[in-house]
């Protein structure tokens, strides 16, 4: 009788064999099959769990929308650095002494908001959106209107709020990779999805051959166990697990009818328990289990 085989080492496999091993053998299983007979339920679980482990197998570690953002934060770098060096060259040059005064209040405001521009992304946000709705009080917004530049506080809330719309995307990203499954997990659910899908078509199979015996059923199955199983054996090829002692049993080397000599102490106080041979003899030789050895009528029990 035909079954799938079981003994398939699939944690030794690296992320891209894993994907497209279970990819392969979700390909081998054909949906229509799985509805007819009765294992659709199964095959779903498990196509479900392959599809997750696809979407997170290669995860973007960058970000699209880097160059855009960065051209937002040098736009509101700019607007704060203009307005900034303006009021301080009013302030510092200016002849006139009623815009070097205005000048001199403008720079104020600016130098209490500090290094904006070098603050991280969300201080700088909050920084600049503060400094906007200051310019736009007394004694401020008298300072702008006489150096002619009323729409400052606007130009860089404008700009200040340009880069928090895409920050704002980046920051929903940052939520869904944050909050997306790791691969170990996601291969561990497409593993067990996998090995129940498996017992179910082995079970199916079975019952099949000992009860049913319907042809039709049987050509079915033994397609999907065939290309089920040529997936399975290349895939043991590609990580190796063939040639392993864990998923191959070595071959029986004792000959039928014999047994192997326990050379364990019984008292557990270790080392081999010998018995004497003849008087003149220089060897010792191990007690056989079952074996009349003491010559007492009863066989020893090692």
């Amino acid at each position: 009788m035909d079954e799938i085989i079981t003994t398939v080492a699939k944690s030794r496999a690296k992320n891209a064999q894993h994907v497209l091993f279970a990819k392969d053998a979700l390909k081998a299983i054909p949906e229509a099959v799985a509805t007819t007979y009765g294992f659709a339920k199964q095959r779903s679980a498990f196509a479900e769990a392959v599809a997750d482990e696809v979407a997170y197998f290669k995860p973007e570690k960058g970000y699209l929308d880097t160059e855009s953002l960065e051209g937002g934060d040098r736009g509101r770098d700019t607007r704060y650095y203009f307005y900034k060096g303006l009021s301080e060259v009013y302030r510092d040059y200016c002849p006139d002494a009623d815009k070097q005064l205005a000048g001199k209040t403008l720079a104020f405001a600016f130098q209490e908001a500090g290094d904006v521009a070098k603050a991280d992304y969300a201080s700088e946000t909050s920084l600049l959106a503060d400094l906007a709705e200051k310019l736009q009080t007394e004694p401020y917004a008298s300072a702008l209107a006489k150096l002619g530049i009323e729409n400052a506080p606007a130009d860089i809330a404008a700009a200040n709020d340009a880069f928090h719309e895409i920050y704002q995307q980046r920051t929903l990203v940052e939520r869904d990779r944050a909050l997306s499954s790791d691969m170990k997990t996601l291969r561990a659910t497409t593993d067990q999805t996998y090995d129940a899908l498996v017992k179910a078509i082995n079970a199916l199979y079975l019952a099949n051959e000992l009860a049913t015996n319907d042809e039709e059923t049987r050509t079915a199955l033994t397609q999907v166990i065939g290309d089920l199983n040529a997936v399975i054996v290349r895939f043991r090829k590609v990580i190796g697990s063939s040639s392993s002692k864990d998923e191959e049993k070595e071959p029986d080397t004792e000959t039928p009818g014999t047994e192997t000599p326990d050379t364990e102490n019984p008292d557990g106080q270790g080392g081999e328990q010998t018995t004497p041979t003849e008087p003149g003899g220089d060897e010792t030789e191990q007690p056989q289990p079952g074996v009349d050895n003491d010559g007492d009528g009863s066989p020893e029990v090692v």
